[in-house]
């Protein structure tokens, strides 16, 4: 169901423009169809634009989706401020800032050489802030088209068209600068790359598990129909020119005579592709997406300038987008630790709250039992009076269940055979103990892990173990479970397999991670404190398998270096 009017945002821009620029009836026209396609095709309820000028009179554009209002408004013609506020150009400070939009962000403007970069303010008022924040990344693709159109406008005037190529630089560097935010970087090159070669401009992003083609970005002469089309092409091949642009990593030019070997017949009808240049998006040596610039049959040929610029934005896309998944990356670590940490809290008090019950509900209860016991022994007038021996009996027996019983929180906080004989015993012990509880039969399979290593690093460990034993039992619904530990020289294994449900393995790389998967982010800090990876494999309703890999410390002194390979059935 459509969103109602009041629910759409408005998109709000502020442009400031320091030299003398008069807007011609025709920029007026096009900066008013520019607005308008904002309404029809990106849903906002109404654009706005406010052109500041400290030499002329500020310029009011406006565009509304409501038909009735729409009649009073004339293309290009002026209209008066319809801010709650009056724009001064004599205003230092951020125009939009007084409007408090739900998102905004600043955009690049160059107009004359020796003058510093202009600026234009990009604001979304939404109804929610989540809504403004998605809107945003349109928002600023309209305001460089606007902020390009407004230099074309007063490029052609100058007649300095390699003064427009600067400001293209100028402006790519302020968008890569200026954003850490992967989509918004995208859209504002799209569109720049767009404007300044009068043409169509895309990204396609290849999907990390088959290496199809994912639709990021379309600007340009896409109406509805054809972006339709385009995103339909998400879960494609890469179709042949890009298959040869990955293999030698260099930009790909089609042409009317060599289109056809590039790109299938079906894709060049529904898209009218005639010239095309491709080029890759490369960070590393790795190529995760194209950047895609087109023109119609009618158009002019790409010079190998526009080719050579293309390449170089491309390029410079990479980086950007390299910086901001890096920077997001942080973050999401960042936010994954307070979250461990504050569980880390929780389960330490969740810990000590258990220890006390278990010592109070059990140990001491039975404490008290064997005081009144021998209270009544030692109150008694004749030991006649009462069974001594069998009573005696009885004290024994619950003293020494209760030594078991403390020995059991001790082992619990602290495996005593972990400190004493090391990790294969102590793996071995807990695989025994999970089985009688829990039900579920467990398969052991080591290799050369008995001698001893330091302890920090089998603690380490068998936490991972317990951990992923934990999942096990408490989430897996497995009848059966296969543990392999193989300790080598150089590399040490740890694959835990369950025949349980098994879950979606996208579930894990969601953010923040759904409270069942948190177990597993704290497996995965704790295998990369100790240099290692863990790889997750897993299908619904086909068990899982994980398995770890972190390089081997040096055995401490004394430990036996061989053990025989051992399978046995807990």
């Amino acid at each position: 169901m459509p969103p109602a009017m009041d629910e759409l945002p408005e998109l709000i821009m502020v442009c400031r423009i320091a030299p003398p620029f008069k807007a011609t009836k025709k920029a007026r026209i096009t900066l008013q169809k520019i607005l308008q396609s904002a309404v029809d095709y990106l849903d906002f309820r109404c654009a706005f634009l406010a052109l500041i000028s400290n030499q002329r009179p500020s310029l009011f554009l406006q565009a509304v989706r409501d038909q009735r209002e729409r009649a009073g408004l004339t293309a290009g013609q002026p209209t008066t401020n319809p801010l709650p506020f009056v724009i001064d150009a004599d205003y230092s400070g951020d125009c939009l800032s007084r409007l408090q939009p739900a998102a905004r962000a600043t955009l690049s403007v160059v107009l004359r050489a020796g003058d510093p970069l202009g600026s234009m303010e990009v604001g979304v008022v939404g109804p929610t802030a989540e809504m403004a924040d998605n809107f945003l990344n349109k928002a600023l693709s309209i305001g460089r088209h606007v902020a390009d159109t407004i230099q074309d406008s007063f490029f052609i005037k100058q007649k300095d068209r390699g003064l427009r190529r600067l400001s293209l630089w100028l402006e790519t560097v302020s968008a890569i600068s200026s954003t850490l935010n992967i989509n918004q970087v995208m859209h504002v090159v799209t569109q720049l790359a767009a404007d300044l070669f009068s043409a169509r401009c895309c990204i396609f992003l290849f999907n990390d598990q088959d290496g199809s083609l994912v639709p990021a970005v379309a600007v340009g002469s896409y109406d509805p129909v054809v972006k339709k089309k385009w995103k339909a092409l998400k879960g494609c091949s890469p179709f042949p020119a890009i298959l040869d642009l990955i293999k030698t990593r260099e930009t790909v030019v089609l042409t009317p005579e060599n289109i056809q070997n590039g790109m299938p017949q079906g894709m060049i009808d529904d898209f009218s592709y005639a010239r095309v240049v491709i080029a890759p998006i490369t960070f590393k040596d790795k190529v995760f997406g194209v950047m895609q610039v087109d023109r119609p049959i009618q158009g002019k040929e790409f010079s190998q300038e526009e080719i050579a610029i293309i390449s170089a934005i491309a390029k410079e896309t990479a980086v950007a987008m390299e910086n901001a998944k890096l920077i997001e990356t942080l973050a999401q670590k960042e936010q994954l630790l307070h979250q461990l940490y504050n569980n880390l809290i929780c389960a330490q008090e969740d810990e000590r709250k258990r220890v006390a019950s278990e010592i109070h509900d059990g140990v001491i209860q039975a404490l008290l039992g064997i005081w009144y016991r021998m209270e009544h022994l030692t109150g008694c007038g004749s030991p006649h009076k009462i069974n001594f021996q069998e009573e005696m009996s009885r004290l024994k027996d619950l003293l020494g269940e209760q030594i078991q019983n403390i020995r059991q929180i001790v082992y619990n906080l602290r495996p005593v055979m972990l400190d004493t004989y090391g990790l294969g015993p102590a793996v071995r012990s807990l695989l025994r103990n999970l089985q009688e509880e829990s039900g579920i039969t467990f398969e052991l399979a080591m290799e050369s892990a008995n001698y001893r290593l330091p302890t920090n690093f089998e603690v380490a460990l068998y936490r991972i173990l317990q951990e992923l034993l934990a999942n096990v039992v408490k989430h897996s619904q497995a009848t059966k479970s296969q543990v392999m530990l193989i300790v080598g020289q150089d590399q040490t294994v740890l694959v835990v397999r369950d025949n349980g449900t098994g879950f979606d393995r996208l579930q894990i790389k969601r953010w923040p991670p759904p409270g069942n998967h948190l177990g597993l982010a704290s497996i995965q800090e704790r295998v990369l404190l100790l240099g290692g990876t863990c790889a997750i494999n897993s299908q619904l309703g086909w068990g899982t398998t994980i398995t770890i890999q972190v390089p081997t410390p040096q055995p401490s002194e004394g430990g036996t270096a061989h053990a025989k390979n051992k399978l046995a059935h807990c």
